[in-house]
C-alpha cells in the first residue's frame, strides 16, 4: 500500500488505510492482480470503497460486503450488487474513488449506471461478468416486488451535476409508476470517515446483572442496587476485559498491596468480601428487567439486561475477583458483592458526572478528568485509523512503545513541541500543570486544535529520542551537566524540535527519521554542554539549576543563546572532565527514605539496548502483565509484579523475567533499577535527580 502524500486531506488518508487494511486479501482481486502500483491500488480501493458503502448501510460483515462487489469488465456501471434478503432489498452500488477526495459522479456515470439498472429489469443476465450474473437475478425480485437502491459512493465533497441527478430522477420515475420501487442514496467522503471510526469504536456491551437482595432507586433516574456473585463479575471481566471501564476515569492500576489483599479475602474468607468491599458502580445507555415473581418480585432475583455497560467504580475489584477466580475459583465463587446499576439513557454528561463523583473517594488526579476529554477520544480513533497506532488515555493502561504512546507522553511531548518554552518549563516543575485547562493553561494551549496523527507520533517518537540521549549523554558527565542533564531534559527537547526545524512535522513525505530522529543522539550532548555554559555565564556558579529549568523567563533566554551559537555555527564549549564522587547510597533504599514514590504507583519495565529488547518483547506481549508491576515502599523488595502478584528487588525480578524468557546470552548482572519506569523515568534517573540537586546546594547525600 502506498502512503498518500501530504495533498491528502487527513479524512481520506484515514479511509485510504483502513480499506485497504479491512479488504485487502478479502475482495476478489484476480482480474486485476497484473496490474502493479498506483494502477492496482487506484482499481482495488474503488472496489473497496464500493464494500464499504454496502458495510454501512447493510450493516452486514466485511465479508459479506466484500461478496457483493461485482466492479470490473462487464458491471455494467454497477460495481456491487447487494440483494439483502432478511430486509427484501437490494442495493446497486457505482464507487468512485480519488486519492484526493474530489471524485464526481457525471452524466456518464448515471447513465451507466440506469444502463445496468434496465438491463437487469430485462433479465438480461448473460450480459454481465460472473460475479454480478450471479447476484443480478437476486436483485430483480426485489426490485420487482419490494425495494430497491441506487447507491451513488462517492470520495469527493461536491453533489452531482444537474443532468446526472435528471438521469436518476427519470429512471427513479420509469420504476416507481406502480409503487415505490426505487430509491436513491449518496454517500460522500464525510459518510466513509464516519464509517471508518464507527468500525474503529468498541462495540456497546451487552450484560445480564442478576440481582439478590435488590431495590429500585426510586426517582426520575433508572437504577438499582443489590448484591451479586463473584463468579458474574469474574466471567464479564474475562469476556470483555478492560472495555469493562471505558467510561471509568482510569484503567486498572495494577497489583498493589490493597488488591492483593483483596484476593486474599476471596480464596481464604469469601463469605466475608460482602462486607470487606464497597461492590461496583455501573452506568449503561439502556436497562430492561426481568423478574422472577410477578406478585412479590422483591422477594426473588431480578435479571437486568444492560446495553452499554460500564464500569465507572470498583475497576480494582473487578479485575481482583476475576484473578482470584482463575486461581481458586471453588473457594472464590462462595463471594458476593454489592453492585449500582444506573441507566444514564445515553446522556453522556451524566455519565460522567457519574464516574467523577464515584470516584471522589479515591486518590483522582487531574489527569484522570483530562482523559475523558472529547479531543482525546478524537486523537485516539484517527491515530489508529491513519497510522495504526494506539493511544491510550487512562491511568492505568499501558501500551508497548513501538504500537503505540501514552496520553502523559503527548502532552509532554507537545509542550516541548510549543515554540513558547512556558509550557515546558511549567512541566519541569510538575507533570500536574499540563493539565490545567483556564484559558491559558496549558492543557487548553497544546491540544486547543486536535494535532494531526503525524504530527502525535513523529513529536512523542522525538521526545523518546532525546531522553534516551539525555539518559545516554547525562551519566558520563561532571555534576553540573549532569545536573542539566537531568532537570533540563525538556528544555533540550524544546531546543531539539527548534533547531532541527519541526515545521514539516505535519507531512507525510518529509523523512523525519533522517532529517530528525538519527541526528539527536549528535545534537543533545552539544545541547548540554551549551545549556550548562551560558547558565553559569549568565548567572553565576551559584545558581540552583532545578529552578533554573522551571522558570519561562531563564528557560526563554537560554533558549535564545543556544539556538543563537547553534544557527552561528559556534562550536560548543569543551567538555568538563568528569567529577570523582563518594559512594552513593544504594537506589532503593533512597527511594524509600525520600517517599518519592507512593504506594501502588504503577512501573513499567523496558528494555535497556536493542539486543535485549529483541529477547524480550515477545515473551512481554504474550502476556502485558509480564511488563506491569507496581511500587511497594519496602527496602528489599519494592517491585509488586503484577504477573504473579509477588514481590521482588528490581534486579531479581529483571533476572527472574530474563530466565522466563529463555534469554540465553543474559548477562551475568543487571541494573533493575534502569529498567523499571515510573513515567517518564526509571528507578534510577529518580535517585540521579536526587543526587544532583543536593550536589546544587553543596551537600553530599
Amino acid at each position: 500500500m502506498s502512503t498518500p502524500n501530504a495533498k491528502v486531506p487527513q479524512p481520506v488518508a484515514q479511509v485510504h488505510r483502513q480499506l485497504w487494511e479491512t479488504f485487502h486479501g478479502v475482495i476478489d482481486d484476480s482480474d486485476i492482480a497484473h496490474f502493479r502500483g498506483g494502477a492496482y491500488e487506484q482499481r482495488f480501493l474503488s472496489r473497496a470503497l464500493a464494500a464499504l458503502a454496502i458495510r454501512r448501510l447493510a450493516k452486514c460483515s466485511v465479508a459479506e460486503a466484500a461478496g457483493y462487489v461485482t466492479d470490473g469488465i462487464a458491471d455494467q456501471g454497477l460495481d456491487a450488487i447487494a440483494p439483502l434478503a432478511d430486509s427484501k432489498h437490494a442495493l446497486l452500488v457505482q464507487a468512485k474513488w480519488t486519492d484526493t477526495g474530489t471524485a464526481t459522479f457525471d452524466v456518464n456515470a448515471a447513465k451507466a449506471m440506469v444502463d445496468g439498472l434496465n438491463r437487469i429489469d430485462n433479465e438480461l443476465y448473460d450480459q454481465f461478468n460472473q460475479r454480478a450474473a450471479t447476484l443480478a437475478p437476486q436483485a430483480r425480485e426485489f426490485l420487482v416486488n419490494h425495494q430497491a437502491t441506487l447507491v451513488i459512493a462517492l470520495m469527493g465533497t461536491v453533489k452531482p451535476s444537474p443532468p446526472a441527478l435528471e438521469v436518476l430522477e427519470n429512471a427513479r420515475g420509469d420504476f416507481n409508476k406502480y409503487g415505490n420501487r426505487l430509491g436513491v442514496k449518496f454517500l460522500y467522503a464525510a459518510d466513509f470517515h464516519d464509517q471508518v471510526h464507527a468500525d474503529l469504536r468498541p462495540q456497546p456491551i451487552r450484560l445480564n446483572v442478576r440481582l439478590d437482595d435488590w431495590y429500585q432507586q426510586k426517582g426520575p433516574l433508572e437504577a438499582y442496587q443489590g448484591t451479586i456473585d463473584a463468579e458474574s463479575v469474574a466471567e464479564w471481566y474475562e469476556e470483555h476485559g478492560t472495555a469493562l471501564f471505558e467510561q471509568n476515569l482510569r484503567a486498572p492500576l495494577g497489583p498493589t498491596v490493597t488488591n492483593a489483599e483483596i484476593g486474599q479475602t476471596l480464596t481464604s474468607d469469601p463469605t466475608k468480601f460482602w462486607h470487606l468491599n464497597n461492590g461496583i458502580t455501573m452506568i449503561c445507555d439502556a436497562l430492561s428487567a426481568r423478574h422472577d415473581s410477578a406478585k412479590s418480585p422483591q422477594s426473588k432475583p431480578v435479571t437486568l439486561s444492560v446495553t452499554g455497560a460500564s464500569i465507572v467504580n470498583g475497576a480494582q475489584t473487578v479485575r481482583a475477583v476475576a484473578r482470584a477466580m482463575r486461581e481458586d475459583g471453588e473457594t472464590a465463587a462462595n463471594a458476593t458483592l454489592s453492585i449500582k446499576v444506573i441507566n444514564t439513557h445515553e446522556d453522556r454528561e451524566f455519565g460522567v458526572q457519574v464516574s467523577q463523583a464515584a470516584n471522589r473517594q479515591n486518590a483522582i488526579e487531574p489527569r484522570d478528568h483530562i482523559a475523558l476529554e472529547p479531543v482525546h477520544q478524537s486523537i485516539k480513533y484517527n491515530l489508529r485509523a491513519e497510522l495504526s497506532k494506539q493511544y491510550v488515555i487512562k491511568r492505568g493502561e499501558t501500551v508497548p512503545p513501538e504500537t503505540g504512546c501514552l496520553l502523559d507522553e503527548l502532552a509532554l511531548a507537545l509542550a516541548c513541541l510549543h515554540p513558547d518554552v512556558e509550557h515546558v518549563s511549567r512541566a519541569a516543575s510538575s507533570m500536574e500543570n499540563l493539565w490545567e485547562q483556564s484559558p491559558q493553561g496549558s492543557h487548553t494551549v497544546l491540544f486547543e486544535r486536535e494535532p494531526t496523527p503525524q504530527r502525535v507520533w513523529r513529536a512523542v517518537a522525538t521526545l523518546r529520542a532525546a531522553r534516551a540521549a539525555v539518559h545516554e549523554s547525562g551519566s558520563g558527565k561532571n555534576s553540573r551537566e549532569a545536573a542539566t542533564a537531568e532537570h533540563g531534559s525538556y528544555l533540550i527537547t524544546h531546543l531539539v524540535f527548534q533547531h532541527l526545524d519541526a515545521t514539516s512535522i505535519d507531512d507525510p513525505d518529509f523523512d523525519w527519521d533522517s532529517e530528525v530522529l538519527e541526528k539527536i543522539p549528535t545534537l543533545v550532548p552539544e545541547l548540554i554542554r551549551w545549556l550548562t555554559h551560558h547558565l553559569l555565564a549568565q548567572y553565576g556558579q551559584r545558581i540552583q539549576i532545578k529552578s533554573a529549568f522551571q522558570s519561562a523567563r531563564t528557560c526563554g533566554k537560554l533558549a535564545e543563546l543556544v539556538l543563537r551559537d547553534l544557527a552561528d555555527g559556534v562550536e560548543p564549549p569543551a567538555r568538563a572532565a568528569k567529577e570523582r564522587k563518594t559512594r552513593r547510597p544504594n537506589t532503593v533504599p533512597l527511594l524509600v527514605d525520600r517517599r518519592v514514590i507512593r504506594d501502588g504507583a504503577p512501573l513499567v519495565y523496558r528494555a535497556l539496548n536493542e539486543p535485549e529488547r529483541q529477547a524480550m518483547e515477545g515473551w512481554l506481549a504474550a502476556d502485558e502483565r509480564r511488563r506491569q508491576a507496581t511500587w511497594v515502599n519496602h527496602r528489599t523488595k519494592p517491585i509488586l509484579w503484577e504477573y504473579d502478584e509477588q514481590r521482588y528487588s528490581p534486579s531479581g525480578l529483571v533476572r527472574k523475567m530474563w530466565e522466563a524468557a529463555e534469554w540465553d546470552d543474559r548477562p551475568v548482572a543487571n541494573q533493575g533499577t534502569a529498567r523499571w519506569y515510573r513515567g517518564d523515568a526509571s528507578l534510577w534517573e529518580m535517585v540521579q535527580r536526587i543526587h544532583a540537586e543536593e550536589e546544587e546546594e553543596g551537600q553530599e547525600p
